[in-house]
């Protein structure tokens, strides 16, 4: 149900205020806060971390080893995925003592239903669990190991999860056990799915800037 738009245009005008911006403008970021005026969403970055611009995702993703080696496979699911509308992650700068160091990371996919349709599911539920199948096929030894009762943000439904995958990367050299929580919403004509990547194996540990993250969502 969201929060109505003239709450989310007081709320989105308070976060920028001082900013120089295009009354028009559809995405904006600042320092702090990520406001997407034509889907409808806003939300305030951990502090201390940062943005990453589409053509910084393009080189990030090319060094991550899918679960299916092939290339040409590869290219296929990283399309038929599309590209996250957001990203925020703690390194987002580089720098030599991070090489080889598992960034925390937040993504945020966005898909129109009208994509899915063909998939043919009957509910939400059932379309997660068809979700939850696609990325065991991407994300290698991808597990899930808690589910969530679904709950309330900004007055939209949200099903959450726990799961865990072995992270591969060109810069590191053995595969790396990641957690990942995901966060997946029905709203309007949109699915939201939001991606918290964290390693405890590298002591990479983001959990409470995740619990702080999920409070600043808010939805029209």
């Amino acid at each position: 149900m969201g929060i109505g738009r003239r709450e989310f245009l007081k709320l989105s005008g308070i976060a920028l205020a001082g900013l120089n911006t295009n009354s028009i403008q559809a995405v904006v970021t600042n320092e702090d806060v990520y406001v997407n005026k034509k889907l409808g969403i806003m939300f305030y970055k951990p502090n201390n971390w940062g943005f990453v611009s589409v053509k910084d995702f393009g080189e990030l993703k090319d060094k991550q080893i899918l679960a299916n080696r092939s290339e040409e496979i590869k290219n296929e699911i990283w399309n038929d995925l599309g590209e996250p509308i957001c990203i925020i992650t703690k390194y987002y700068k580089e720098s030599p003592e991070n090489k080889g160091v598992f960034s925390p990371t937040i993504t945020l996919n966005i898909t129109p239903k009208k994509e899915l349709e063909s998939l043919g599911y009957d509910s939400f539920e059932e379309l997660i669990a068809l979700s939850e199948l696609g990325t065991s096929l991407i994300l290698k030894d991808f597990t899930v190991v808690k589910s969530y009762a679904p709950y309330q943000i900004s007055g939209t439904t949200f099903y959450e999860y726990d799961a865990y995958y072995m992270f591969e990367h060109y810069e590191i050299s053995e595969p790396l056990k990641v957690e990942l929580k995901v966060l997946k919403a029905e709203h309007n004509d949109f699915y939201y799915d939001f991606n918290f990547h964290q390693s405890f194996a590298q002591n990479q540990i983001a959990t409470s800037e995740f619990e702080e993250f999920k409070k600043t969502i808010k939805l029209i």
